[in-house]
């Protein structure tokens, strides 16, 4: 018996609209002018040799970063607990912080495309408050992740945007720039090389890799950037 196609077979509307997102995308950073990254070494998933002796990002413009939707998007990072199994205690200053993020986003044009698209698809209310709450709802509404534990531990802000730990040796989520950024800077990441045949093309505005790094000393994680 064949084995089943394994190939990536994208969706030709949905490309058409991420496309269309993409050059919407006003705050979008451009490489060389807004941030620099310096891939070193290649290496493989299961090595667990480091091949960076340096951080990934070179610089990063703090101009870009001041913008208002990376300014709202920062001050919710330091808002979750790592661990995994562990309740999350979400405060007011919190949920203000959430809300702000998310009326942040809803002013730019590709948050406009996005809800008018999902509108055209009946997966959203064309009222913005109601859209709101539903961004809300599933980025920000707690649940459990940890198996056989009670506790409300993720959401899906903290696993796609700030990232979580599973038992100590495992990050998982952890798919965002900016926080891999922030902990770089701050010394809590450990870029150990991208993965042989992932990079980006030179020039690339996309600048998409997947990297071996640690985090806080003790976990490993490969991911896309």
């Amino acid at each position: 018996m064949a084995k089943p196609s394994m190939s990536f077979n994208p969706d030709p509307e949905l490309s058409k609209v991420c496309s269309e997102l993409w050059g919407l995308d006003e705050n979008r950073l451009t490489p060389g002018v807004d941030y620099a990254i310096n891939l070193q070494g290649g290496t493989k998933t299961y090595w667990r040799d480091d091949k960076a002796k340096d951080p990934l990002f070179s610089f990063v413009s703090k101009e870009a970063l001041g913008r208002l939707t990376f300014k709202s998007f920062v001050s919710l990072l330091d808002n979750y607990e790592a661990a995994t199994g562990l309740d999350e205690e979400v405060t007011q200053e919190e949920i203000r912080e959430n809300r702000a993020f998310i009326n942040a986003i809803c002013e730019t044009k590709v948050m406009k495309k996005t809800q008018q698209y999902l509108v055209s698809k009946g997966k959203s209310s064309p009222d913005l408050m109601q859209f709101k709450r539903q961004l809300y709802d599933i980025w920000f509404r707690m649940y459990r992740r940890t198996k056989g534990s009670q506790a409300l531990d993720s959401s899906g802000f903290e696993h796609v945007f700030v990232g979580e730990t599973r038992n100590s040796k495992t990050v998982i989520g952890f798919h965002n720039w900016i926080q891999f950024y922030l902990q770089e800077k701050a010394g809590n990441v450990d870029y150990q090389g991208y993965i042989l045949g992932t990079k980006s093309d030179e020039g690339s505005k996309s600048q998409l890799v997947t990297i071996n790094f640690k985090w806080n000393r003790e976990v490993m994680k490969k991911t896309q950037q």
